[in-house]
């Protein structure tokens, strides 16, 4: 029995990996990832919703955590973020952290730091846990975005195990199973058009405004945005390799006259189910462009969200009547999965209606876990967070606006260029208190 009992617990242990960690990088004018390796070895040569990755811990001492972008990258370079910039401005210490998919604390990007707990992280393990080998090098990638702190890791573990992904459901629909894909109507054929909606709950939880003597965000109302498809397809944008410098084409990474980096034409992908069996068509769309800044180093699609504030008042006739006191500037994402859309957590609300596998008709179809300038988007029931701490999540507020409620607004897809089931949820608002500024 003793001998069962140590095999049995030899094998336990042979599932989690360890690695020390170090001193952190703090920024210094360019960007810069300290990358942790883990050995992983003498694990089964594939990993899926059967067996996989199941947990990933970590401790990190760091006084605000908000500059961290944590991500973990698989032998085969899949990667996911784990943390991208969470615990808003005075959040300190992940303290024996861990991500796995169905965390009990709930979402990293709802949670307040110090981190102490079991999250799930802003990607998915679904996009590790993929059908490739384990075996091999891992690493955990921390960058540091924002010069002035300094952080240690003490250590990452990562652990292996069955049924990995408990609550990540079922996706009968797929591009490898047409049949299983269904219109929202008793049509057999139908272009499957994607929804897109803001998660209230994500902004109401992060949104701050900042006084004018802020020596960082100084007049600013910063907050959060998280799109989600509730439609009947993915909401996918693709590249053919189409450069411009305004209206002179070039090579793609070519720097313009005015200093910027070349767009890409986009097309939007909208498949059509036909009998047992899906197709697509590519409609011209906005475009994207390598987005430099720190933190991003990926592909951004323009223009895919604006940001008002709005004074709300009576006429003299006593209609009700507004006007837009502050804009913010168009602002681009990387379009992929962050997160999906469950009833049990009834994030994914529109209309007082709560979506997630049951009534949305090819549930998770679709699959987006990276920003490529071929290829990236939304999938049906998934969603995409910019956090508060992200550039460009803010308005600037004018100097003089009086005290007062206000109502914030951000509009996804402003200029109209992409192909929607419905235009008319494109729109959130929510009221502000503002404090008056100098």
């Amino acid at each position: 029995m003793l001998l069962l009992v140590l095999a049995s617990v030899g094998e336990c242990l042979a599932q989690q990996f360890i690695s020390r960690g170090r001193t952190l990088t703090d920024f210094d004018t360019s960007v810069r990832a300290d990358s942790i390796p883990i050995r992983v070895d003498h694990l089964p040569t594939r990993i899926d919703a059967e067996y996989g990755l199941m947990k990933v811990c970590f401790n990190i001492q760091h006084s605000r955590t908000s500059d961290l972008k944590i991500e973990l990258v698989a032998p085969s370079g899949q990667s996911i973020w784990l943390s991208n910039r969470n615990g808003g401005d005075q959040g300190a210490d992940f303290a024996n952290t861990c991500f796995r998919s169905n965390g009990f604390s709930g979402y990293i990007h709802q949670a307040s730091a110090p981190f102490a707990g079991e999250y799930s992280p802003d990607g998915r393990f679904r996009f590790l846990n993929d059908g490739q080998n384990p075996n091999g090098t891992w690493y955990l990638l921390i960058t540091d975005l924002r010069k002035g702190e300094g952080g240690v890791l003490t250590y990452v573990t990562l652990e292996f195990g069955a049924n990995p992904m408990p609550n990540d459901e079922k996706t009968p629909c797929s591009f490898q199973n047409p049949a299983a894909c269904r219109c929202s109507t008793d049509r057999s054929d139908c272009q499957l058009l994607p929804d897109l909606v803001i998660i209230g709950s994500f902004t109401r939880a992060q949104i701050k405004e900042y006084a004018w003597n802020d020596p960082t965000y100084p007049g600013q109302l910063r907050f959060a945005a998280s799109i989600a498809n509730i439609g009947d397809g993915p909401m996918e944008t693709v590249g053919n390799r189409e450069w411009y410098c305004q209206q002179q084409r070039v090579d793609s990474g070519s720097r313009c006259a005015d200093g910027t980096l070349a767009r890409q034409r986009l097309y939007q992908r909208v498949y059509s189910r036909q009998a047992d069996s899906l197709s697509w068509h590519d409609y011209p769309a906005g475009t994207n462009y390598f987005d430099e800044k720190p933190g991003h180093n990926h592909y951004h699609a323009d223009d895919w969200v604006e940001f008002r504030l709005v004074q709300r008042y009576k006429t003299r006739n006593g209609r009700e009547a507004e006007k837009v006191v502050a804009t913010g500037r168009k602002v681009s994402y990387c379009l992929f999965d962050s997160g999906i859309c469950r009833s049990s957590d009834t994030l994914c609300q529109d209309r007082g209606i709560t979506y997630g596998p049951e009534n949305l008709a090819n549930y998770g179809l679709g699959s987006y876990a990276s920003c490529q300038a071929s290829r990236q988007g939304i999938s049906v029931g998934g969603y995409d967070t910019y956090g508060m701490m992200y550039e460009g999540q803010y308005i600037q507020l004018p100097k003089g606006l009086k005290s007062g409620t206000y109502w914030l607004e951000i509009v996804i897809d402003p200029e109209g260029q992409y192909r929607e089931k419905s235009r008319a949820n494109n729109r959130f608002t929510m009221p502000v208190r503002i404090s008056r500024q100098q």
